[in-house]
């Protein structure tokens, strides 16, 4: 019989025997299932490039300016319905209210309410005689006095951001009583508008002078209640604006130019509007 020492090296051989085999069956396992995917990869795989950049359209032109025109409707205060017409007018008009008068705050509140920028009609003594109404400056009055009227005037009207003068051909060429209002304007940093009823008027160079935000009026539309005539009115401020850049509309709120206002500026292609305040320079 073999020794004990032959059968464990017989055992261990055949350990040895068996784990090669188990090798060789693994390798061979191994060998079948990646060697086909190894021949699926192309041996030179194409160069990867960056998509091509599509050059960014070149920006549009901006569209060439429009002229700025604000149109000041003046006069309004006593009347609710006719303020109700001019609300009517879908552009940023400029609502000049008469100060102390039945619907001055309802006005002034209501206007401010749908976007339209606020400021007093303060009505001034005129070479003819004329019945200003409630809160009007004349040129005989003492400073105090003329102080004192202002600031009513100014206090029934909320949200107002300038005044412009109601009639004033006498009161605005009076130095003495142009001085005694502008301070008072130039304390509440509101916008002076020279309506310029005269051509005698001291009121935009003594505002200019004191370092007010000063203004004065181009073209008044509708001198004339005639439908012809606020066409050609209109016109010759189209002309104006679009020479200087900008010009200013008085207007009144009668039925000819609340209708012509509607159709005209509905889809105007010849100004744009804007407030008053957007006229100040900066």
């Amino acid at each position: 019989m073999p020794s004990a020492k032959r059968r464990i090296r017989a055992k261990k051989k055949r350990r040895h025997l068996i784990v090669f085999v188990l090798f060789l069956a693994v390798t061979g396992i191994f060998f079948f299932y990646e060697e086909p995917a190894r021949r699926d990869i192309p041996e030179n795989p194409p160069a990867v490039t960056a998509p091509e950049k599509t050059p960014a359209p070149a920006p549009a032109p901006p569209p060439e300016a429009l002229p700025m025109v604000s149109v000041v409707m003046d006069d309004l205060g006593p009347n609710k319905k006719t303020a109700e017409r001019v609300f009517r007018i879908k552009a940023p008009l400029t609502l000049s209210i008469l100060p102390q008068e039945v619907y001055t705050a309802w006005i002034a509140r209501e206007g401010h309410r749908l976007g339209y920028e606020i400021i007093g009609h303060i009505p001034m003594e005129a070479q003819q005689p004329h019945r200003l109404g409630n809160g009007g400056l004349y040129t005989w009055m003492s400073r105090d006095e003329i102080v004192k009227t202002l600031n009513k005037d100014l206090q029934s009207i909320p949200h107002i951001k300038g005044v412009s003068t109601h009639m004033g051909s006498a009161f605005t060429q009076d130095e003495d009583a142009m001085e005694a209002v502008l301070p008072e304007l130039k304390k509440r940093r509101l916008i002076f508008l020279d309506s310029r009823t005269t051509p005698k008027s001291v009121g935009y160079e003594l505002a200019k002078a004191q370092g007010l935000m000063a203004l004065r009026r181009d073209v008044f539309l509708d001198d004339k209640d005639d439908p012809r005539q606020i066409e050609i009115q209109w016109k010759r401020l189209v002309t104006i604006a679009g020479k200087n850049g900008r010009a200013i509309v008085q207007a009144h709120p009668r039925k000819n130019t609340i209708e012509f206002l509607q159709k005209t500026l509905k889809n105007s292609r010849e100004i744009q509007v804007v407030p008053l305040s957007a006229l100040i320079a900066p």
